[in-house]
């Protein structure tokens, strides 16, 4: 105990200013923690298109990076009629406005597609699509006489 001019300070008072400094630290460590979630910037929109005849899913997302090394898309699970069929993970963006991909993958006609995206500070979106049939040719058209008499029609 010490003794002041005016008042008795028991030893104890001299120690929960200490405490309260060890919790103040790790309530500002805790704070810090959370700030990179406030920068993490997850997959705005997700845009898909499959190709029956190549067996191919190409897949764009528009996911905003303000550094390729730190945010970017980093896992990618795709789906078919609710099964899982492939998972990606990745390790860098290639762009700081978009995600893209193409992936084989097989699927027919009325299957469902499902591409769940994940960003690495936090955040996700996934989309589905259903897989149409193409659009058969004319017969007696192949595929570049249609496209140079679509050309001439827009002239």
């Amino acid at each position: 105990m010490r003794i002041n001019a005016h008042h008795v300070i028991p030893a104890s008072s001299t120690v929960i200013p200490a405490k309260a400094g060890i919790f103040y630290f790790f309530l500002f460590c805790l704070f810090l923690s959370f700030i990179p979630i406030s920068f993490s910037t997850p997959p705005v929109s997700i845009d898909l298109r499959y190709d029956i005849d190549k067996g191919s899913l190409h897949i764009e997302a528009i996911h905003p990076s303000f550094n390729l090394e730190k945010s970017y898309v980093r896992l990618m699970n795709i789906y078919v009629n609710d099964t899982q069929v492939l998972t990606r993970d990745y390790f860098r963006q290639e762009d700081y406005n978009k995600f893209s991909d193409d992936v084989p993958l097989t699927a027919q006609a009325g299957d469902v597609i499902k591409v769940e995206l994940f960003a690495t500070l936090g955040g996700d979106l996934s989309k589905e699509m259903t897989v149409t049939k193409p659009e058969p040719m004319p017969l007696g058209q192949s595929a570049q006489a249609q496209s140079a008499e679509s050309m001439n029609s827009t002239k």
